[in-house]
């Protein structure tokens, strides 16, 4: 699996656990008023954890390193816009480039970056 591959699929288990965090809220469905399709929210357990699993046998370094940061920051990977991380809104160097062959980190907070097309 390729740097970027893994980069895209850490970005959708992190939206993956934003999605269970809602739902899993109590709030959430009091303040939308949605009803919470157990089947399906188990289905996205599933998924997610079979994508961790493979995330994690690929890279274990990278996987544990996201797991930290989402405990501290509650997300551990996060897009770069216009050269700045928008986890701590510092501008980047402009030594760092968009990248395909390696897993860069904002040099700031730490937190893993991701550049989408």
């Amino acid at each position: 699996m390729s740097s970027r591959e893994y980069l895209h699929k850490l970005y959708l288990l992190q939206d993956l656990d934003l999605l269970l965090q809602q739902v899993e809220d109590p709030e959430y469905t009091a303040k939308t008023g949605l009803e919470i399709n157990e089947e399906r929210i188990e289905l996205i357990k599933q998924r997610r954890d079979e994508l961790a699993r493979e995330l994690q046998k690929a890279d274990p370094i990278t996987y544990e390193m996201y797991e930290k940061l989402k405990k501290r920051y509650g997300r551990g990977i996060t897009r770069v816009v216009d050269d700045m991380c928008t986890n701590c809104f510092v501008a980047l160097p402009s030594s760092m480039m968009k990248t395909e062959d390696r897993i860069e980190t904002c040099p700031n907070c730490g937190i893993i970056l991701i550049w989408l097309d």
